[in-house]
């Protein structure tokens, strides 16, 4: 069955589909279905429900993934000598979303290239501390024409502790974390301790969490949540991505938005970790609008140039992801 799907794809496009499947996503669910369709040029563009993230009730990070997976697309495209047309559906039919139709062709000679392409194969999300050392002016101006505003991260720092408090005292979001925890470090998708820079003490209470479901206690929420909160405090910026509404398209391309912030964030040598914990909460998510400005915060993370190399993530395979 997956010979036969795999030799439905254009021999030319293997590179770049492979190369999109580097996109983020949360959990490193790569929530993704690519449906090859007759003629060899054009593929059906689909989000995964059965990977379905149970903490997305609105399907936010959905059409946020999806558009980071269509932007890295597109930006990976002129690296293979190819350009990639969109055509939006955003369709649902049960618990099917039919994102979108690309259509795959040669790039003709001496055509324009985007200038981000050349960095996407460096964006990685990097958890480790940052130093110091103030964003670029021209990052922070490329990252403004992206929808992004830009705050010290101190006065965030309460709204992200009572986020992660809150968090660790939701069934739904612990339950999240233990579908996609991976002890398995050559898994091909999920998260693992090494790359959530986890020490015993973390993981002790990870697995403390999933036997009780949540952590039930203030003092070990607390506890939980204070390295990753010291960290983002530390960081020189972080930033709040706008959408102008949570319809679906807006989402969607608050999603490619997002996916060229980081790349740009990775080309200006710097590094960014997400922090969307503080919008996933609606009551925090309300209290991130108000401090910052932005009616729609769909997205926040910090930046800084990382002291240490991330841990890489691995990804599924072609083969994997193709449909019927």
């Amino acid at each position: 069955m997956l010979k036969d799907l795999i030799r439905k794809v254009n021999p030319e496009h293997i590179g770049l589909l492979t190369a999109a499947l580097r996109s983020p996503s949360a959990h490193n669910a790569q929530p993704w279905k690519i449906k090859p369709l007759p003629g060899g040029h054009s593929y059906e563009i689909h989000y995964d429900h059965n990977d379905y993230l149970p903490e997305d009730p609105d399907d936010r990070d959905a059409y946020l993934t999806m558009g980071a997976f269509i932007e890295t697309l597109a930006l990976e495209a002129s690296n293979f000598g190819l350009k990639v047309d969109v055509d939006l559906k955003l369709e649902r039919s049960g618990d099917d979303l039919y994102i979108a139709e690309v259509l795959i062709e040669k790039a003709a000679p001496g055509s324009e290239v985007d200038p981000l392409s050349k960095f996407i194969s460096k964006r990685v999300t990097n958890r480790n501390p940052y130093s110091k050392e103030p964003l670029s002016l021209e990052l922070e101006a490329e990252l403004k024409k992206l929808g992004n505003i830009l705050i010290e991260p101190r006065l965030l720092k309460e709204v992200v502790t009572e986020a992660s408090m809150k968090s660790w005292n939701n069934p739904r979001f612990v339950r999240d974390l233990y579908v996609w925890y991976r002890k398995d470090l050559t898994a091909p998708d999920g998260f693992t301790g090494p790359q959530m820079r986890f020490d015993i003490l973390d993981t002790l209470a990870l697995r403390f969490a999933f036997w009780r479901g949540q952590l039930k206690s203030k003092f070990v929420e607390k506890l939980y949540s204070t390295r990753d909160v010291a960290m983002f405090i530390a960081a020189p910026k972080a930033a709040v991505l706008a959408a102008n509404d949570m319809s679906p398209g807006s989402l969607l391309d608050a999603g490619r938005r997002l996916l060229r912030s980081w790349v740009a964030i990775a080309g200006a040598g710097y590094s960014c970790h997400p922090f969307s914990i503080a919008i996933d909460e609606k009551s925090t998510a309300l209290k991130v609008a108000e401090l910052t400005g932005v009616p729609v915060p769909v997205a926040l993370y910090r930046i800084g140039k990382a002291t240490k190399q991330p841990y890489g993530s691995n990804r599924k395979k072609l083969e994997d992801v193709l449909i019927n």
